[in-house]
């Protein structure tokens, strides 16, 4: 087995690259076909075309499965699908937001890292990361990609505009 290769490539835009702070305190919405809650382990799955959002954070999947602490708050999101999307405006001056899929999106709500497994691709602003694994920070905007000789990482950035 090839030793993975792990690639950290900074996603270098203008401006503050922070998630907006307000989604923080927005309420999380989930919708889904049915959910089935396990108190003892702390988790709920939720299956059938499920929506989750909070703020301008969006994660999609045929089956998401949430994960409480004991005091009942939110640590993790995994949502898997053919393919599972996630989407966040970080600036209220973005033109889109930030894009992102993959078979599995893991969103660990406490360091807003949100790990893309398995044909993953992110974009922003026009640019393109993919590969097999990306992890992605909502707040810093930092993207990591890696890969190994038979699934490479590849990056496809666009040409600044005078806009």
């Amino acid at each position: 087995m090839a030793k993975k290769t792990l690639f950290a490539v900074a996603l270098i835009l203008s401006g503050s690259v922070s998630a907006l702070p307000e989604d923080r305190d927005q309420p999380i919405d989930i919708q889904a076909d049915q959910a089935v809650m396990n108190e003892t382990e702390n988790r709920v799955r939720y299956e059938g075309a499920v929506e989750v959002q909070q703020g301008t954070f969006k994660l999609t999947g045929d089956v998401v499965d949430l994960t409480t602490n004991d005091n009942n708050e939110v640590e993790t999101f995994l949502a898997e699908g053919a393919p599972a999307r996630f989407e966040n405006q970080r600036r209220l001056t973005d033109k889109e937001p930030v894009r992102g899929k993959a078979n599995t999106i893991r969103y660990a709500f406490d360091t807003d890292l949100v790990v893309l497994s398995g044909d993953a691709e992110v974009r922003s602003e026009g640019s393109l990361f993919a590969g097999p694994e990306i992890t992605y920070h909502l707040e810093s905007g930092e993207v990591i990609a890696s890969g190994n000789r038979a699934e490479r990482v590849n990056m496809t950035m666009q040409p600044k505009t005078n806009d």
